[in-house]
């Protein structure tokens, strides 16, 4: 048994080196990453004893702030903080959230409305209200951000989010980052976001009744081929999601990383709400 422990665990542990060593999307300096046109800039702030931050690109009269998956950083925006489009319409913020990247790495904040109360400072600036993107895990964390503060949040794009808490049950491998053996020989990143994702259940259930008290323009981008975030999540968004400002889009050939695969799509949703939330 401890043979076929160790074994297992070893298994475990390459498929974290594997994933660690090839994120989905690019990695490297922000020149190599925005070789032509406006380069983000970095910035921060202090919330009690935090430090979030988050690089941003000055643009068009409105604002922009993304949120990205579990584990992750702020370079998975980097197409959209490129996108010239983008640029001319809004400040395009993309943030380190709380316990990755640069944002105090490992001290991370699990619950829900935690997060959004780290995070609240972004929502007000130039261009504010703001509309919120926000991928994977960055989904319920952005729909949290509308909840709590309606009046800063003018609309949002969620994509392959982990809001329905009838599929996010933790998997076999959440559960197997408990044990101290696999937790000691994961990559750093896996260990803290593995925090976030055995609350998230709990953290959702809280979230259900809330949706709707939105009244803001929210659009759910699922891809119907996706392992991480169950499909069926897209039904769940079409149940929750206030009318008649909710839309659920499905996209049938993709799966969780619909959001670089298709950055075309995702973009002309953003814009959608964009045009949806302009002032008449």
């Amino acid at each position: 048994m401890k043979f076929k422990g160790l074994i297992t665990a070893s298994l475990i542990f390459a498929c974290f080196q594997a994933a660690a060593k090839n994120p989905p999307y690019p990695r490297g300096a922000v020149d190599e990453l925005f070789p032509n046109g406006p380069k983000p800039v970095e910035h921060s702030y202090q919330i009690d004893d935090r430090e979030i931050h988050y690089w941003q690109v000055a643009g068009g009269p409105a604002r922009i702030v993304f949120l990205h998956g579990t584990p992750g950083d702020w370079k998975a925006w980097a197409h959209y903080l490129a996108d010239p489009e983008l640029q001319k319409r809004a400040t395009l913020i993309a943030v380190d959230r709380p316990g990755f990247g640069a944002s105090n790495p490992g001290k991370t904040a699990p619950q829900l409305g935690e997060q959004a109360r780290l995070l609240a400072p972004l929502l007000d600036g130039p261009g504010a209200p703001t509309i919120i993107v926000g991928h994977s895990l960055g989904g319920p964390i952005g729909a949290e951000l509308a909840m709590r503060y309606p009046q800063l949040v003018r609309g949002a794009v969620l994509v392959a989010p982990s809001i329905d808490p009838n599929t996010e049950q933790p998997r076999w491998y959440n559960v197997a980052m408990t044990f101290w053996l696999v937790k000691a020989i994961a990559p750093n990143e896996f260990a803290w976001s593995n925090e976030e994702l055995l609350v998230l259940v709990d953290e959702l259930n809280k979230q259900t009744p809330r949706w709707s008290s939105l009244k803001m323009p929210i659009t759910v981008v699922q891809g119907a081929k996706d392992e991480l975030v169950d499909p069926r999540t897209a039904a769940y968004a079409e149940k929750v999601l206030p009318k008649p400002n909710g839309k659920v889009v499905v996209v049938p050939d993709q799966g969780h990383f619909v959001l670089w695969n298709r950055p075309d799509l995702v973009t002309k949703e953003i814009i959608d709400v964009l045009d949806r939330t302009a002032a008449k």
